[in-house]
Formats: C-alpha cells, structure tokens, sequence
C-alpha cells in the first residue's frame, strides 16, 4: 500500500515538475499564472491536469487548438513515480521516506533543465535542501539514531571536497552547478552510510564516462564538448541509496 500511494504522490508531484522545468529557467513564477497552452493560451482546467490520464485522454494534444503539447509532461510524471515507489519499496513507511521523495523530486527536475540548458539552478538545490534536511533530522530523530545527522555532515563534507578538486582539477570542464549539488547528495547518501558517498560518486562517473565515449563514437560529441553532468549525479546518487550496500559488499568480498 505504502508503494502504491508514494508512486501515486510521484504522478501529482511530476505533474507539478512540468511547471517547474518550463518556468524556472527562464526565472518565472512557479506559482501564478495559472497552467496554460503555450500556442492558444486556453487556461488549463482540473480535466487538463490529471497526470497521465489526460495526457492520454487527449493524445498529447491541447484541448482547444489541438497543438502538440509534447511528451515531456508524460515522462516527467511517469519517472517521478516510479522513482517514488523504488523508495517506498527501499524504506517502507517510515520517515525517511519523504525526505527521499523531496530528494527524487528536486534530482529529476534538476536533471531535466541540466539536459536541456546545462544549467543546474540553484534554487532548484537549496528548495531541496531545506524541505529534505530537516526531514533527515526528524528522521534520525524518530529512529533515536542521531548520530545520523553526524554521518549527514561528514558525507556532505565528503562529496564537496571531492567535487570541489575535481572542479578545479578540470579547469572549467565541470561546471559550478555540479560543485554546488554535490553536499545535497552527500548528505544524503552520508545519512544512510558515509561509504554509501563513494558508490554514489562512482557510478555516477561511470555512467557520464560510457555515455560520453558513446557520443564520441557515434561522431555526437567532441573531446571538448559540454556533456550535462547532472543527470549522471542524480542516478549514481538514487542508484547508492537502492543498493548502495550491496554495491559495497560485492566490492568487498574482492
């Protein structure tokens, strides 16, 4: 039960991020004007706005002037959930659990606008960091375990420091917005185990290093080509809390 209503949660919540990558950027209310169609200006009513469904109902078209609305809104919403129900499924109904939600939420809409701009806002960071923060506190609170908010800061430090050198290693080949994400997921990850921190950086290394010999390959990219960092970030970051520990237990049975 607990999945199916955090998935569900991840359906309103992704609904709300299509807001949020399109507004942000171009540093725009999330809050008003209402939603609207972007080529007819037709105001979106609750029927426009049911995630998933109306996207169906209306085959991905305006109501009114039938423009292609894209499918954008559709997999933004689709990923929020499942990456929502995944933690469910990881942390069950306790309270670290919508601090992980805040931290999937803020991951994919940061992801989305790098993707597009290569830009990681900040506000998009420090909005996650004081809606999650305090919620890995309560949390730790909760389990009598406070120690974890030591664990927090330690693995904070950890991913700043190690971003921070690579930042400057790399002479404005990683950009800023990298550095400044890198605490938020330290944190994080520190919360639930400094070592988990390492795996995090890992595979999100890894994956930005395939994805970029890919490119080169397939004749898309350059060596001096500016790859989005971010998304990289965020999956080594959600991939180390699903099964960080098991990632250190392979490695350590080597």
């Amino acid at each position: 039960m607990t999945i199916a209503i955090s998935a569900a949660y991840g359906l309103i919540i992704g609904s709300f991020l299509t807001v949020v990558v399109d507004r942000v950027p171009r540093g725009a209310s999330i809050v008003s004007p209402g939603s609207a169609c972007g080529s007819c200006g037709l105001r979106l009513g609750f029927r426009d706005l049911v995630p998933v469904f109306s996207w169906l109902a209306l085959r991905g078209r305006c109501r009114r002037c039938r423009t292609n609305i894209g499918i954008e809104p559709l997999i933004l919403e689709l990923v929020t959930s499942v990456t929502f129900g995944l933690f469910a499924w990881k942390f069950g109904l306790d309270w670290a659990l919508p601090a992980f939600c805040a931290l999937a939420a803020g991951l994919i809409g940061l992801s989305w606008i790098d993707l597009r701009t290569k830009r990681l806002p900040r506000s998009i960071i420090y909005v996650t960091a004081a809606i999650g923060i305090p919620l890995l506190c309560v949390a730790a609170l909760v389990r009598h375990e406070p120690r974890r908010m030591w664990m927090m800061l330690l693995g904070a430090g950890c991913a700043l420091a190690f971003m921070g050198i690579v930042y400057v290693a790399s002479r404005g080949g990683m950009g800023d917005g990298d550095v400044r994400l890198s605490p938020l997921l330290g944190a994080y990850l520190g919360w639930l185990n400094p070592g988990f921190v390492a795996v995090g950086l890992f595979i999100g290394f890894f994956a930005g290093a395939v994805v970029g010999v890919v490119m080169m390959a397939a004749g898309r990219a350059g060596r001096k080509t500016a790859v989005p960092f971010g998304p990289f970030l965020a999956l080594g970051t959600i991939v180390a809390v699903l099964v960080g520990q098991r990632c250190i237990d392979i490695f350590m049975r080597r």
